[in-house]
């Protein structure tokens, strides 16, 4: 037992022993070496893995108890943070380093960390919480650090023009170039003083600053595309006829070769801008380049810019899809600024204001839902009416067709009735009595012959009054074949401006119909009318066709115009094309019928 009791002494005191020097060794890792790896991947923009590091290093810190290395560390975590876009965040660590830098008065370091608060403040959009915290970063700084002075006056002027305060904005944008010691940031404070003037329509000056600015040496690519594009885009906008197209191709090009996506936006957005009035499928073209490469690169801003230009290019039922994804992009914008103005607020104010902020939100989300659940609604109730309405007119256009068959169905059967009816009255008898005289030795040879004639005559008559109808191209003459058939030495029959109607051009059923009309009339004319006289004329009366047919016959019974038969079935045949069939009195005799129908 003994034995066993000293075995488990030794055991738990080599434990011991070999977890002190394993955490020594830890604690031993010098802080440079993780310095560096952080400045190792910070270089090759791989903010993931440089983060990574600075969270060791924090956590080296906590364990050491340097406060001192704690504020870099934190200022670090908040540094790549805010480079992978989480701004709340980066707000949070900032805080943090600020807390323990003001602990150890270093004023240097505060007021770096001030001015960081300050531009995430601006880009949160709450400009004079911003504007406070970079004029306190100021006076920390006290004259050192004369780039971050410049930056916190670049903060300040930024806010200015988001406010349209252009006056304060340029005031700041100079104090910042006078303050700055680095060529590259007094490049960029230029250009965003250019870019002022160019809001308050100061061209000349803003011109003017980019002009200067092209005449030093600029090795950064990027920039000196920028600033080429920005300076072409404004000249056009001073002076819409100035030659800049060439400027703007240049800094496209510049663009593509340095693979700057996001500028690429800005200048297809300039191009589609100077197209616009002079080549509307050019400026279309780089309306679209512009709304694609925003779409790869995420750029919400940039897609929401790009359709309303290919909007204002295109014809609107050709935009459809592109005001859909403009409310879809503004929603999702709208939500996500919701959601990021959220996260912000739970980091800057204490509890009991966020429990405050959560149930404003959750109201805000429970009014959205039922606006959405309304909007729904809206949008099932007139899907449901459109396919009502569909429906109606589905069955609607089914009954016109089924109607108009029925129509033709009745037609048909009258004309088939009346031919039987012909056939019987007019070739019948006259059949019958030729085989009476046939029977009859005392009938002449020849007078047998003459009535065998007049049947075939008789035949054929009916024939060509039923036969199939020749339409198309030569149609025309057709239909004057047809009036000509009628014209006697009893009753002279004048066309008048026929080729003015263009009737060859005419539909087949209007050709078809328009035939039968005119052979039902001038039958009911050589039954009835006792004309010797008839006058055709056409004209054009803005979209109709009009056909006047006028006579010198016995004109109607008693005056009135009672619609039988053959007259009857001519209006049914002008109705099915569209068209009207309008009988008149004449004064002293005779009857005029006015036939209009679509070109």
């Amino acid at each position: 037992m003994k034995v066993k009791t000293l075995f488990l002494f030794f055991a738990i005191l080599f434990l011991k022993t070999t977890t002190f020097s394993f955490q020594n060794k830890e604690h031993q890792i010098p802080y440079d070496s993780i310095y560096k790896k952080v400045s190792f991947y910070s270089k090759r923009n791989n903010h993931n893995k440089a983060l990574f590091y600075s969270r060791k290093l924090l956590a080296k810190g906590l364990k050491d108890g340097n406060i001192n290395q704690q504020a870099k560390s934190f200022s670090k975590i908040a540094e790549f943070q805010r480079k992978l876009n989480f701004k709340d965040s980066a707000f949070y660590y900032y805080n943090k380093s600020k807390h323990l830098y003001h602990q150890q008065k270093d004023s240097a370091q505060l007021g770096r960390i001030l001015l960081n608060i300050a531009i995430i403040e601006s880009d949160f959009g709450s400009y004079s919480a911003s504007d406070s915290i970079a004029v306190e970063s100021i006076k920390y700084l006290n004259g050192k650090r004369i780039n971050t002075i410049a930056s916190a006056y670049n903060c300040l002027a930024i806010n200015s023009k988001k406010r349209f305060l252009y006056k304060d904005a340029i005031s700041y944008y100079t104090k910042a170039i006078n303050f700055s010691g680095k060529k590259s940031s007094k490049i960029l404070y230029w250009s965003n003083l250019s870019v002022t003037y160019k809001d308050l329509k100061d061209y000349y000056k803003s011109i003017s600053i980019l002009e200067n600015l092209l005449k030093d040496s600029i090795k950064i690519q990027k920039t000196k595309a920028r600033i080429i594009d920005n300076l072409a885009h404004i000249k056009w906008l001073n002076n819409s006829k100035e030659n800049i197209l060439k400027d703007l191709l240049l800094a496209e090009e510049i663009r593509k070769n340095e693979k700057d996506n996001y500028g690429l936006i800005a200048s297809y957005s300039h191009l589609s801008d100077y197209y616009k009035k002079i080549n509307k499928n050019q400026s279309l073209f780089y309306a679209e380049k512009a709304y694609q490469i925003s779409k790869n690169q995420k750029s919400v801003t940039g897609q929401l810019e790009s359709i309303d230009k290919i909007v204002a290019l295109q014809k609107p039922q050709k935009s459809i899809k592109y005001y859909q994804e403009s409310i879809r992009l503004r929603d999702s914008l709208q939500k996500a600024n919701t959601q990021r103005q959220y996260k912000f607020a739970k980091i800057k104010y204490n509890y009991e204001e966020e429990e405050k902020q959560k149930l404003k939100f959750k109201n805000l989300a429970t009014e959205n839902k039922l606006i959405a659940e309304q909007e729904n609604s809206q949008k099932k109730n007139i899907l449901i009416l459109v396919i009502l309405l569909t429906s109606v007119f589905i069955f609607y256009i089914h009954r016109r067709k089924q109607q108009h068959k029925k129509r033709i169905l009745q037609e048909n059967y009258k004309t088939e009735t009346r031919i039987a009816k012909r056939l019987h009255d007019e070739l019948g008898n006259g059949i019958y009595n030729v085989i009476t005289k046939v029977l009859n030795p005392k009938f002449e040879t020849e007078e047998v012959v003459n009535d065998l004639d007049k049947i075939y005559l008789q035949t054929r008559k009916i024939s060509h009054e039923n036969d199939a109808i020749e339409t198309g191209a030569k149609f025309e003459s057709y239909f004057k074949g047809l009036i000509t058939s009628y014209n006697s030495y009893t009753c002279k029959i004048i066309l008048k401006d026929v080729p003015i109607l263009e009737l060859n051009t005419l539909k087949e059923e209007t050709q078809v119909e328009l035939y039968r009309v005119f052979n039902e009339l001038f039958v009911n004319m050589k039954k009835h009318s006792k004309a010797s006289l008839v006058l055709i004329s056409c004209k054009k009366i803005k979209k109709f066709n009009e056909i006047v047919y006028t006579d010198n016959g016995v004109g109607f019974a008693n005056s009135t115009v009672v619609l039988k038969n053959g007259l009857k079935n001519m209006e049914t045949r002008i109705k099915s094309i569209g068209g009207t069939l309008n009988f008149e009195q004449q004064p002293i005799k005779g009857c005029k019928i006015t036939i209009r129908f679509k070109k």
